[in-house]
């Protein structure tokens, strides 16, 4: 078959040329924007990501029908994908990764799901799957073909509370666009995603992957914290026996959002250490997490008081 070229060699060499990989559809960079109404890059790239191992491949079937067979990319009923597979591959920190996807679940594309996963003799906690909405997907995708995304369901997420905001525009207007009577309005709370949420957040307080690398063998203890924490500045609201005192859940709440990972060693040495009848295992974590941060706060109030009265004595003896 004859071909007759353009002339221009950077077009000619790219005939035949069969690109693979993500696609992005120019559309999305005016239907998924962030707050202040500029293409929301981030999140725009983790969907084509998402989209491309939700692509079907096509084969062909071995019958004198010669049908055309459909085949996933991914292994299991939903497509497996971590934050450190998109730090890595695109180049974005733990926390763009997360708060991108999180803006992506706010805007009905995608919701998470965690999971505990055997893989030989070992055992994975809150692995996280993706499940994609291709409904969703094509309104955002071919706009002209629906009721417009920003007028029915706004496309716009709060950069500071990771809230859907009203409908799609540039954001230069005087008047900020906010979660008023321009919002979908929603009436059933997902609960899963919320708690999910906060756990993702205490991990990033504890400095999770770091302890769980550092303390292979005590993951589930990890875990275990972990929850514990989560559901108490969740949904703790009465007062809870510790040291043979009640404790408010204020003041049980305040001293769980100070725990690090120093917080966690200190715990988990202790239980080690603890005898085997224990019959509340979830009570004595928690006044062990209790006593521990306390008594790490007092550890930090020492050496402040021992700086400054260093820092006084060098100004007397100068």
């Amino acid at each position: 078959m004859q071909v007759s070229k353009t002339g221009i060699n950077s077009v000619d060499a790219l005939y035949g040329v069969n690109f693979t990989g993500n696609i992005i559809p120019n559309s999305w960079y005016s239907t998924i924007r962030t707050e202040k109404g500029k293409p929301d890059l981030t999140a725009i790239t983790i969907l084509s990501e998402i989209m491309y191992w939700h692509r079907p491949r096509e084969e062909c079937e071995e019958s004198d029908a010669g049908g055309i067979k459909f085949s996933k990319r991914f292994k299991a009923d939903m497509l497996q994908l971590s934050y450190n597979q998109i730090e890595k591959k695109f180049g974005l920190t733990k926390d763009q990764s997360r708060r991108a996807v999180e803006r992506l679940e706010a805007l009905g594309l995608i919701k998470r799901h965690f999971r505990k996963v055997e893989t030989g003799n070992t055992t994975l906690y809150n692995v996280m799957y993706i499940e994609l909405f291709t409904d969703r997907l094509m309104e955002i995708t071919f706009p002209d073909g629906y009721e417009h995304p920003g007028r029915k369901n706004p496309t716009r997420v709060s950069e500071k509370t990771d809230k859907v905001i009203g409908n799609i525009g540039t954001g230069s207007g005087k008047n900020p666009m906010t979660n008023t009577e321009n919002t979908t309005k929603i009436t059933n709370i997902d609960y899963d995603s919320i708690y999910q949420e906060e756990i993702e957040s205490v991990r990033e307080q504890i400095d999770y992957e770091a302890l769980t690398r550092d303390m292979v063998s005590d993951r589930g203890m990890i875990d275990e914290i972990v929850e514990i924490i989560a559901e108490n500045k969740l949904y703790g609201t009465e007062p809870q026996m510790i040291n043979g005192a009640l404790i408010p859940a204020s003041v049980i709440r305040e001293k769980f959002r100070k725990i690090n990972s120093y917080v966690v060693k200190e715990v988990i040495d202790s239980l080690r250490a603890a005898p085997r009848n224990i019959v509340n295992t979830r009570g004595y974590i928690m006044t062990a997490l209790y006593n521990a941060s306390s008594t790490y706060e007092l550890g930090l109030d020492v050496e402040v008081t021992r700086g400054m009265f260093r820092r006084e004595a060098n100004a007397w003896e100068a």
